[in-house]
């Protein structure tokens, strides 16, 4: 059986138990990081794959390499600094160098006023 577990102790079951919740959590958030796409070619979506395993990775680093706080018996991690909010500053860095701008052009006119006159009812 594949997963026999009636010859661990409870130490070896919570080890593995952790080793699969990592897995589990590195799939997730490259999923959260994964470019959407709607082309068919394997190469494309591969590439795209790729990438977000590597934003993983890189927040990992990060996180833990940079920002966690050495301490006894190992390094406290930061909560403030979650997967979204990493994402977050990529997506303004991209925004800056890419020289992204989040208005729209409007008409400098506004609403006529006979719109406000119209009864809604």
């Amino acid at each position: 059986m594949a997963c026999d577990l009636t010859d661990r102790t409870p130490k070896e079951v919570e080890a593995l138990y952790q080793k699969r919740s990592a897995i589990e959590t590195a799939f997730r958030t490259m999923r959260e990081a994964r470019a959407r796409t709607s082309t068919t070619d394997p190469a494309v979506r591969l590439l795209f794959i790729l990438v977000s395993f590597l934003l993983r990775n890189l927040w990992v680093i990060v996180r833990w390499g940079v920002l966690a706080t050495p301490r006894r018996g190992g390094r406290a991690l930061p909560v403030w600094f979650r997967f979204e909010v990493f994402r977050e500053w990529i997506d303004h860095a991209f925004d800056d160098r890419l020289g992204r701008k989040w208005e729209a052009p409007t008409n400098r006119v506004g609403i006529p006023a006979t719109y406000s006159e119209l009864d809604a009812g």
